[in-house]
């Protein structure tokens, strides 16, 4: 780099000082020598990168080249451009960028545009002031951003690091007026949060670590990021594990769920939010192409969560329990436990030899109890939940009620129930409605019916209409055996 002193004459033109801060950081071997030339002396000068080719023989300050000197040190020693740079663009926000949170990324752009458009959309179920919690914030860009980006939304953002959420509260400063709608908390997860906000958000969105911990991350992010910020336990599930499974009781019915991930983890992630009673739930995909966040939604229709907690606690205790499912009042038996499945039997009158369809949260309860190949799996992610029984081979023999090596499973279209099955195990999933009495569709009406009286009852009313549509797969190929309400094409 250049030497400087007093005299005018060794003043740089900023033609000649970006071609000295190029070769060296090409001589350095920077990945991106020509951007970060450029953006550096944009910093130093003051001069628009776009205007650079008409401003190539204006004289630089010696001040100005002193810094250039530095700034390109820096970077030619392998410390990330955004770091070098202090700041760095997020959408529509210019935010200070150190290495106390990790650098954002364009990636994550596309998941706060996403949270965007879902809170300004017209939908009557997002409030007028919409409550919304970012969980491990970092510099704050995805709360900022929404903070600016929806009038009205009353903002919460957590970090469990300090100096994290010390950055985060510097560049909340330069937010404006929208800086009176976010309020910073410390503290690990949901334990940052006030109790008031439980069952209050309208959205609950999260960059967590999600990257596996035996994974080689290169030594520009090992050397410069924070890498807590970035690891997520042996298969960088943990975290993601933590949000879609007690995200659910902190939103309101009808509050949206957005996790990033990565893109070999959204499939995953997926099931599990299926499993955890959401609805609404997609894979999105980033400005390349590639699988990045799951969306989901916690259902309007909810059941009260003291309903919830009485059936887990009868069904646990190897009770039965009756709630109003897709189409009829079920009855519900911990399928694990043989002696509450031979009194769910019992209570409707049920000869032993009768198979009873089961009741699974998602697909990773479905590969525990029965053998599904790739078809039936596919099958399975296009209609479940729905009213869609798979019939298949046991895994562990015959069923020790009816003596049958082949079990029929469906995934029910309710959130709660799904919630409920997933807490307890699968259950069976006959109907609530002793054989030749008229069907009820509220469920205490129908457990009224019953030879048995059940220890908890769900109260509502079920909907009725059409049942499921089965199919056998345990042959050669998938064949239908009753068309109901998933219209399948027969398969020879």
């Amino acid at each position: 780099m250049a030497n400087l002193d007093d005299n005018p004459d060794n003043v740089l033109t900023l033609t000649q000082l970006h071609n000295e801060v190029l070769e060296k950081l090409q001589a350095a071997s920077v990945d991106d020598p020509e951007i970060s030339a450029r953006r550096i002396l944009e910093e130093t000068t003051g001069i628009d990168i776009g205007q650079f080719p008409t401003e190539g023989d204006q004289l630089i300050t010696h001040r100005a080249v002193a810094r250039t000197d530095a700034l390109a040190a820096r970077r030619a020693n392998g410390e990330p451009l955004q770091y070098v740079i202090g700041s760095w663009n997020f959408r529509y926000l210019d935010l200070a960028v150190d290495p106390r949170a990790l650098i954002p990324r364009p990636e994550t752009e596309v998941v706060v545009g996403r949270a965007v458009d879902l809170l300004n959309s017209k939908d009557n179920n997002i409030a007028e002031n919409p409550v919304v919690v970012d969980l491990g914030t970092g510099s704050g860009v995805i709360a900022l951003s929404i903070a600016q980006e929806v009038p009205n939304a009353l903002v919460h953002a957590t970090d469990v690091s300090e100096e994290a959420l010390a950055l985060a509260s510097s560049n909340l400063a330069g937010l404006g007026g929208a800086a009176a709608r976010v309020q910073l908390h410390n503290g690990d997860w949901f334990r940052a949060l006030p109790e008031r906000l439980i069952g209050q958000l309208d959205m609950l969105i999260s960059n967590p670590p999600y990257v596996s911990s035996n994974y080689p991350l290169p030594p520009v992010i090992t050397n410069w990021e924070p890498t807590a910020a970035l690891l997520g336990g042996e298969d960088g599930f943990t975290y993601l594990d933590l949000l879609a499974r007690e995200s659910r009781r902190w939103l309101r019915p009808g509050g949206w769920l957005i996790l990033e991930c990565g893109s070999d983890q959204t499939s995953r992630l997926r099931d599990l939010v299926i499993a955890r009673g959401y609805n609404e739930v997609a894979i999105n995909r980033d400005f390349s192409g590639n699988e990045r966040f799951v969306t989901a939604r916690r259902p309007l229709d909810d059941v009260d969560e003291s309903d919830l907690r009485g059936a887990t606690t009868a069904l646990e205790a190897g009770s039965l329990v009756v709630a109003p499912t897709d189409t009829l009042p079920g009855l519900l038996a911990k399928y694990s436990d043989t002696t509450a499945v031979k009194d769910s039997y019992r209570a409707k009158d049920r000869p032993f030899d009768q198979p009873v369809p089961v009741l699974v949260s998602g697909i990773e309860q479905a590969d525990r109890l029965v053998h599904l190949d790739h078809e039936v799996r596919k099958l399975i992610e296009e209609y479940w939940p729905g009213a869609l029984t798979i019939v298949a081979q046991r895994r562990d023999g015959v069923d020790p009620v009816t003596g049958g090596n082949t079990l029929g499973i469906r995934c029910p279209e309710p959130g709660w129930l799904r919630v409920l099955i997933d807490d307890v195990g699968p259950v069976t999933g006959s109907s609530a409605n002793l054989h030749a009495v008229e069907t009820q569709l509220r469920a205490q009406d129908a457990a009224a019916t019953l030879a048995i009286e059940v220890a908890y009852v769900i109260p509502g009313v079920s909907q009725g209409g059409v049942a499921s549509t089965v199919v056998d797969t345990t042959g050669n190929s998938l064949a239908v055996l009753r068309q109901g309400a998933v219209d399948l094409p027969p398969k020879n």
